[in-house]
């Protein structure tokens, strides 16, 4: 059998034929996707480092307390709860938008979301939730029941609103900018706080 040759561009070890027939290109480099594999198998690896990470324990441990806990989020320290109520937040918004994040079972926590946001100093954050808080319920307090928040939501109602719809979405737009760095500020108040054990560099 030939001895393999290395790809042109990236140095991969391919057969003979290969190269031949893809001008001396394995098949990634040849279709232009060899930097998307190189990509993957860095988020994969950045991904692998967070889950061992003491704040990726953590957090499965807070929300293991909250799901299934006698206490739930209520047994909670003040502080955890704040943590806990801001990590929701960016999960939902980054997942759905501001909406999903009020019609999710997060909504009964927006007073705590509230709170920790003032705690974290994250006032233009704090200001993005007040206002899709105003788009979805105008003056009206957020309820904390789920079906409540539903009927009271205005992304709920009939015919739809696409105003409303348009005003959230640059509402996301502008949380995804994430200008108040909210995973910095929560990792320093989680330090304030000694929610956990931080890793030394």
């Amino acid at each position: 059998m030939s001895d393999k040759l290395p790809c042109r561009i990236c140095a991969t070890l391919i057969v003979p034929s290969t190269a031949a027939s893809n001008d001396g290109m394995c098949m990634p480099c040849k279709g232009g996707y060899r930097q998307q594999i190189e990509e993957g198998k860095l988020r994969a690896e950045e991904h692998k480092r967070y889950k061992a990470s003491p704040q990726a324990v953590y957090w499965t441990a807070l929300v293991n307390r909250v799901y299934h806990s006698p206490e739930g989020f209520s047994g909670l320290a003040l502080a955890e709860q704040h943590y806990y109520a801001v990590r929701v937040l960016e999960g939902e918004v980054y997942n759905g938008g501001f909406e999903q994040y009020f019609s999710n079972s997060s909504g009964e926590h927006y007073a705590d979301t509230r709170a920790g946001l003032l705690e974290l100093a994250a006032t233009h954050t704090l200001t993005l939730l007040e206002e899709a808080r105003g788009l979805l319920f105008g003056n009206q307090p957020v309820p904390t029941d789920r079906s409540l928040r539903h009927s009271c939501m205005l992304t709920y109602a009939e015919p739809l609103d696409h105003d409303c719809h348009a005003a959230l979405n640059a509402l996301d737009e502008q949380f995804y900018e994430d200008t108040e760095q909210l995973d910095e500020r929560l990792l320093q108040y989680a330090r304030d706080h000694r929610l956990f054990e931080m890793e030394v560099d």
